[in-house]
């Protein structure tokens, strides 16, 4: 009966600790704030962490995006690696990656502005932008224009997508960015001759036929998801052929300048479409 009794007791001894280290085991959320969080851990999904309070287990379950985490520490010692939800596309699986726009900036130099940007990853964007000159608002004593212009860009978000008090991302446009740009331009404007008050017969052209590399500084908005207002400034340097003087700037519908530089202005307005992110089976 003895040795039964021992083996009862050691038994009884193992189950008491092994309930003590499950109560007073606990797992910890280090908020990016630097909080932590003594919780027991429920359940880890793609995008939150679900949880109770480790000082009311039978409380209300609680849910924190992994956005806002920068470190979990499990009871056992095990670290949760909490990747960059920047770099996690499901934030932004419902949001289109197609931007289509209208440069109404460009309309009021002569000029249709047609855009196309395209997300390559969340903060990073390709647009391509094709001008054709003569479609527009003419100025006071331009007689015709002709030619085409088509721009290349890459866009650099500024900020996070992830606001610091909030666990939901904006729309995967949204935002300031930086981007480099490279065009070609090439074509035609036609004057009255108003440098010497004669006859607005006399006309004089101007032809071009430049490369341009430049940087642009700019916001987009988006709108219920399916509109974008996009702002932009940008300065350029261009190089090639022009028959300039000294009275007529070079005018690209949303580029003007001189002397190989040239200042730029855009105000587009986009429909978003096509397909998310996120490739859904």
């Amino acid at each position: 009966m003895y040795p039964k009794l021992k083996t009862i007791k050691i038994t009884t001894l193992l189950l008491l600790v092994f309930s003590l280290s499950t109560i007073f085991a606990q797992d910890i959320i280090t908020k990016k704030d630097g909080e932590k969080l003594k919780v027991i851990i429920e359940e880890v999904t793609k995008n939150s962490i679900k949880y109770v309070d480790f000082k009311d287990q039978n409380g209300v379950l609680f849910t924190i995006d992994k956005a806002l985490i920068s470190e979990v520490e499990f009871a056992h010692g095990k670290k949760l690696n909490i990747k960059n939800p920047e770099e996690n596309p499901h934030y932004f699986a419902d949001d289109k990656i197609n931007n289509y726009m209208l440069n109404f900036s460009a309309l009021g130099g002569n000029t249709l502005g047609l855009a196309y940007e395209r997300v390559l990853k969340p903060g990073q964007s390709i647009m391509a932008e094709v001008k054709v000159y003569g479609v527009g608002i003419k100025s006071r004593f331009e007689d015709s224009r002709n030619g085409f212009g088509i721009d290349f860009s890459y866009r650099l978000k500024t900020k996070s997508l992830f606001s610091n008090n909030s666990h939901r991302p904006k729309h995967i446009f949204h935002g300031a960015y930086f981007a480099p740009v490279i065009s070609f331009s090439s074509g035609k404007i036609t004057y009255n001759d108003y440098f010497d008050g004669t006859s607005a017969n006399n006309l004089i052209s101007f032809k071009h036929n430049v490369f341009l590399f430049g940087i642009q500084y700019g916001k987009q908005w988006v709108l219920q998801k399916k509109v974008t207002v996009d702002a932009s400034v940008g300065f350029h340097y261009y190089v090639g052929d022009d028959n300039l003087n000294d009275y007529e700037p070079l005018r690209l519908g949303n580029m003007i300048g001189s002397n190989n530089k040239l200042f730029g202005f855009n105000l587009r307005i986009g429909l978003l479409g096509g397909k998310s992110i996120v490739k859904k089976p």
